[in-house]
């Protein structure tokens, strides 16, 4: 196959570096000396908000102190863990870092998570303590287990027994800072993955991991401090908050957050409003940007870069973005909750290099692999792995045999499969778990997702297989149709059968208003499988 040493090395030199990446870190030991040495530099800059609410960099720290100081007396120790449940908010910021200093692990919880899957995220962690935000103390008292934690509740409301005040605490401590208990080979967050597939695994990333990240979103994303940073993914995912909130802080920007739900015209008229500069949209808020908002009603000049990531991005949406937002660069992200950020693709990559992923981002080693562990060569479909000493993860809680699977011989499996080119850029092709194998055919989705969109009919599409008693599996698709539009499954496989294989082409069809999709957006083909074999048109 060759030498392909060069090929990678390639790919993991950094494009461009705007002068703000050598002074992340500087100073920077663990994630608590983020907002200690914020304070300091940064001072009376805005630091985070929200709604009505705001805090300074010299707030945020002297409220994670006051805040860090009750919970020691709560009886968190270094180790322990603290869990929220709340959405985008100032106080879910303050407490992560509060939690930190106090040396315990910070366990931001999902809030579209049903009463089962709340239960299981607080039996995996039993957090010392548990912090409600407005609207969520009802399905935290509800999922508790028996031997309650602390319960903080943020809401300004009348006291309930057995909960506490978040701003009584704050109140009650306002004494001289602690000792930050955090060192950087301990546990910082504990995030957990989508559960496409299942209960969700949770990630635990430490200080020292998550620190090395942070200069990749200078180097890289062309992040600095004089940003405004608009925060629309949840601060439970990695999007959020890794990839968002701390290299911000780190940096000195400010952080303007969005509560629960996403609206097209509020997120702009934010970025009117706030003077963004850059934010991080997946490819479905793209799509609901461009499909129901007039963008060319609000001042959107200010925002000058969009990173967009989490899912796969359909061509037309990112041409239209492209044309919606003229004056922003774009940056497409490629990562995973256990890896964060693997890849990059800049704005002068999208020139030529739309239709692909990008290429390693500074500081992580990727390599594209057959099952056996070899190199595969360029052009050949392997899976994605990253060498573990780059990635944030150290392993899934609770679950070694997962941890084992997932890092072999020092590399971490993303699951991921994908083709290098000669130019050391990348294309992800697929999930291995998502690969149809249809009459002895391996089938792509993504290829199929791309020919239907391709349709002027489809809004969104995503493919899968189902079971298949000659074949094995056969390939079916869901489909949403952009508003006003018609087409029938004969429509669009005849549509698709112009384009691809005609072996690849769907034989079952489910017209949908709206795809299943979980936190992060990816698409929940369990779902869709659930609700094509009940009602799926074949063709």
């Amino acid at each position: 196959m060759g030498d392909r040493r060069g090929v990678r090395a390639a790919a993991r030199a950094p494009t461009t570096c705007n002068g703000a990446g050598k002074e992340v870190n500087a100073g920077v030991r663990t994630l608590t000396d983020v907002t200690r040495r914020g304070a300091r530099r940064f001072a009376d800059r805005t630091a985070v908000s929200t709604g009505g609410s705001a805090l300074t960099y010299t707030e945020l720290d002297r409220d994670a102190d006051r805040l860090s100081a009750a919970f020691r007396e709560l009886g968190v120790r270094r180790g322990d863990r603290v869990a929220i449940l709340a959405e985008n908010c100032v106080e879910l910021v303050v407490v992560a870092f509060a939690a930190m200093k106090a040396g315990a692990w910070f366990v931001p919880l999902n809030f579209r998570y049903g009463p089962e899957e709340l239960s299981y995220v607080l039996a995996d962690t039993t957090p010392r303590v548990v912090v409600a935000g407005p609207g969520y103390a009802g399905a935290l008292d509800a999922a508790l287990p028996a031997e309650r934690p602390a319960l903080v509740v943020v809401d300004d409301g009348e006291a309930v027994t057995g909960r506490l005040s978040y701003r009584d605490l704050l109140a009650a401590h306002t004494g001289a800072a602690l000792e930050d208990l955090s060192e950087p080979g301990d546990i910082a967050t504990v995030l957990y993955t989508s559960g496409t597939t299942g209960f969700p695994k949770g990630v635990l990333a430490t200080h020292d991991a998550t620190v090395r990240l942070l200069p990749v979103y200078a180097i890289e994303g062309d992040l600095g401090a004089g940003d405004v940073m608009l925060i629309s993914m949840p601060l439970f995912h990695g999007g959020g908050l890794v990839i968002q909130l701390l290299p911000a802080l780190a940096l000195g920007a400010t952080v303007v957050l969005t509560g629960r739900g996403f609206s097209a015209d509020g997120v702009l008229e934010l970025v009117e409003r706030e003077r963004v500069t850059v934010t991080l949209w997946s490819p479905t808020m793209l799509a609901m940007i461009l499909r129901d908002a007039d963008v060319t009603a609000h001042d959107t000049g200010s925002l000058t870069k969009i990173w967009y990531g989490s899912s796969s991005i359909a061509a037309t949406t990112l041409e239209r973005a492209r044309e919606a937002f003229p004056q922003a660069g774009f940056y497409q992200w490629y990562g995973t909750t256990e890896a964060t950020t693997i890849a990059v693709l800049r704005p002068e990559d999208h020139r030529d290099r739309a239709d692909q992923t990008g290429r390693e981002v500074y500081g992580v080693d990727a390599r594209i692999v057959d099952p056996s562990g070899a190199e595969v060569g360029v052009g050949e479909t392997g899976e994605v792995v990253v060498s573990a000493a780059g990635t944030c993860m150290v392993g899934y809680h609770h679950q070694p045999e997962a941890t084992a699977e997932a890092i072999r011989d020092g590399w971490l499996h993303t699951g991921d499969l994908a083709v290098r080119g000669t130019d050391g850029y990348f294309t992800i092709v697929d999930r291995i778990s998502d690969v149809i194998i249809s009459g002895g055919e391996n089938i792509y989705p993504r290829e199929v997702e791309e020919a239907l969109h391709s349709h002027p009919a489809v809004a969104e599409a995503s493919v899968f297989g189902v079971p298949d008693e000659v074949y094995g599996e056969s390939v079916a698709a869901a489909v949403v149709l952009v508003p006003g539009a018609e087409a029938t499954a004969e429509d669009l496989g005849a549509h698709v059968a112009e384009r691809i294989a005609r072996y690849k082409r769907p034989t079952r069809w489910h017209l949908v208003d709206q795809l299943p999709r979980n936190a992060s957006g990816k698409v929940l083909k369990r779902a869709l499988r659930e609700q094509v074999a009940a009602r799926a048109e074949v063709v």
